[in-house]
């Protein structure tokens, strides 16, 4: 994945709330409410996937086998990076 083509291309969809920093998810969206968008794996092969997920693979680094990514200000359409977070779902319950 050419990471800063997926950093431009994720912004296309982005509407940013200068007021609480949320980068709003304006692309494709879910029937659970959160962003989705497609992703070209390492294997050239595209997929679907969750747009914070997308967003912190493309600004952050990877996401560790098992573990998921989540938006700590509680907005399922926020894709900043700076809002993303990594969580242990097994711990989460």
């Amino acid at each position: 994945m050419n990471q800063e083509r997926t950093q431009q291309r994720l912004l296309t969809s982005v509407n940013r709330n200068t007021e609480n920093g949320c980068w709003n998810w304006a692309g494709q969206i879910s029937n659970s409410g959160y962003g989705r968008t497609m992703t070209r794996g390492a294997d050239g092969v595209n997929r679907m996937q969750s747009a914070h997920q997308a967003s912190y693979e493309a600004f952050v680094g990877p996401v560790p086998d098992g573990l998921l990514v989540r938006q700590h200000c509680g907005n399922r359409l926020c894709v900043n990076p700076d809002h993303l977070e990594i969580f242990d779902p097994a711990g989460n319950r």
